[in-house]
């Protein structure tokens, strides 16, 4: 069994796969002044408790991480809790595509994973809309190279700093409002913060394909890819698992 886990700055999540199925999946908030012990209390607790197997069959662990200071804390885990070295994903890896970007070094490990499990699943030219903390985008191209992206503030992250920003304004749950017109400060800020995060992801991908020269299938992941990606024009479906996917992917490229 391999465990896939995908740290952000918001969320982390754990996969569990045996072989190429993917049996469950744990989500939790990113704590970043996690101990190892608690990062191995909640992964092994949420083992025991959705999957009937034992703990001695991960064999092998992968770790995706955005957070410096949790990449550590999850690579002590994996040897203290399951005595396994694991391989964390990064451009120094072998990939199963070319990055073509002035330093390599630079994308994010999470990104890396969605070109490689969306170019797997669908084995064509795609762009990968990673809806969390930051709002990504990521274009593959028709053999499934890394052609670059784009990177601006994920909805949570614009509401959280208009609170901080404005004195008179509050954070709010984002949810899609019955009216675009607010007739409440809340009601306001919710249909700012989510038709313009639809109007930011939809003008975004026109001007990648304008740029591109052609329209190309667009998919969505992360926390947040469920409440916006019904109202874009252009993605076409929403893949919740895409990170996880692409973890096992690249796990399974550097086995040989």
């Amino acid at each position: 069994m391999l465990l896939a886990i995908d740290i952000g700055n918001t969320n982390t999540v754990v996969g569990v796969f045996d072989r190429d199925k993917l049996l469950s999946h744990f989500r939790i908030a990113s704590n970043h002044s996690l101990t190892v012990d608690e990062a191995g209390l909640f992964v092994t607790s949420l083992f025991n408790q959705h999957i009937k197997a034992d703990l001695s069959q991960i064999d092998r662990i992968a770790v995706c991480s955005v957070v410096p200071t949790l990449t550590g804390v999850y690579e002590q885990m994996a040897q203290k809790y399951f005595n396994v070295t694991p391989l964390t994903v990064s451009s120094r890896l072998k990939l199963p595509f070319k990055i073509d970007y002035l330093d390599p070094t630079e994308v994010g490990a999470d990104r890396l994973a969605n070109a490689a499990a969306g170019f797997a699943r669908f084995k064509k030219a795609l762009i990968v809309v990673d809806l969390g903390t930051a709002t990504t985008f990521d274009i593959i191209a028709k053999n499934g190279d890394y052609l670059g992206g784009v990177i601006s503030p994920g909805p949570q992250t614009a509401g959280a700093n208009l609170a901080k920003r404005a004195a008179r304004l509050f954070q709010v749950r984002i949810e899609r409002p019955e009216k675009v017109i607010g007739k409440t400060t809340a009601s306001a800020i919710k249909a700012g913060l989510y038709f313009g995060s639809i109007g930011m992801i939809d003008n975004i991908l026109e001007k990648i394909f304008e740029e591109l020269g052609h329209k190309t299938l667009a998919i969505a992941t992360g926390g947040d890819a469920e409440t916006y990606a019904s109202d874009s024009k252009y993605i076409s479906e929403v893949i919740p698992t895409l990170t996880l996917e692409g973890i096992k992917i690249i796990a399974d490229f550097n086995l040989s």
